[in-house]
């Protein structure tokens, strides 16, 4: 049963074991006044009160943890990259540029959304330059928030040798080698901040 209150668990647990509150009180080794306050959600079962008022009914309380849909993590995107074909760079471009966008308008947070979004190192990619890009954006979300970078960033995997210019028009690399964030210039790849927030 999910997203159910602890009320909702033990009128459940309770009727379904055809037992009446005094009687589940009882079992419990509780009074019918504390059962009707769980029950009506005036008070509030710690989890090893729950289980017991739980087991009394034959029940057990398994608590399980889902991933939340609506938090795209940095570790989702190199997975989406990754499913992406080398040969389609716009389409893996276009996914970074998305997640960009979502992760500026919804992060209200801050540190919540840096730990949600960017704690966890995310899997190689299979290509170096994207490798290095999802460092420097977490990097770069991290110094413009004013919060220290998680460690994973600065692994050697993470700088390319050679730089990157992701965008192939002449005029998009000198805009480039002027408009580079500092995360992003160390890591070799060139982009313009302005085409971070408009491509």
């Amino acid at each position: 049963m999910k997203n159910q209150s602890s009320a909702d668990l033990l009128i459940a647990a309770r009727k379904h074991s055809g037992l009446t509150q005094t009687q589940m009180a009882r079992i419990a080794k509780t009074s019918q006044s504390a059962i009707a306050a769980y029950e009506a959600g005036h008070r509030e079962p710690t989890v090893p009160v729950l289980q017991r008022m739980l087991a009394a009914t034959g029940h057990n309380l398994v608590i399980a943890f889902e991933a939340d849909q609506n938090i795209y993590r940095i570790s989702d995107l190199a997975r989406d990259i990754r499913k992406t074909s080398k040969k389609n760079s716009q389409r893996r471009i276009r996914l970074v540029l998305e997640f960009l966008r979502e992760a500026n308008e919804n992060s209200v947070d801050v540190s919540q959304a840096l730990s949600l979004r960017f704690v966890v190192e995310p899997e190689p990619t299979g290509d170096r330059r994207f490798d290095a890009l999802l460092a420097a954006i977490t990097e770069d979300f991290c110094v413009r928030s004013d919060v220290t970078p998680p460690s994973w960033v600065f692994a050697d995997t993470r700088f390319l040798e050679e730089a990157w210019w992701v965008s192939e028009l002449r005029s998009a690399r000198v805009q480039a080698l002027i408009n580079t964030p500092a995360s992003y210039r160390r890591r070799g790849v060139m982009i313009d901040r302005h085409d971070l927030v408009s491509m």
